[in-house]
């Protein structure tokens, strides 16, 4: 389910940019064979930022500019485990 949230510039690092968020979801692809049948697939889907704003209010960043480095951002050690918690996956770390 898409959602607005008001999120930090990862410029200015201030909570200034609204965006439509879309999470991560599961989907299914399906393929047809005569020989085979109907095969499922499933993959999981990238998450997606559309920046609702024209720029930062605070530091002055473009749209484009907030897009790319939303886009480029990688997610911290913390927050992997925090999603892999919530997701309820079994795992160990040393």
């Amino acid at each position: 389910m898409p959602e607005i949230l008001t999120i930090e510039c990862p410029f200015c690092k201030k909570e200034t940019i609204k965006v439509l968020y879309k999470p991560s979801v599961l989907q299914f692809a399906t393929t047809h064979s005569s020989a085979a049948g109907t095969k499922r697939k499933i993959y999981r889907t990238r998450e997606k930022y559309k920046i609702l704003s024209e720029k930062c209010s605070n530091c002055g960043k473009t749209r484009k500019e907030l897009e790319k480095a939303l886009r480029d951002k990688k997610p911290s050690r913390e927050e992997i485990l925090r999603r892999i918690k919530e997701a309820g996956l079994p795992f160990k770390i040393k």
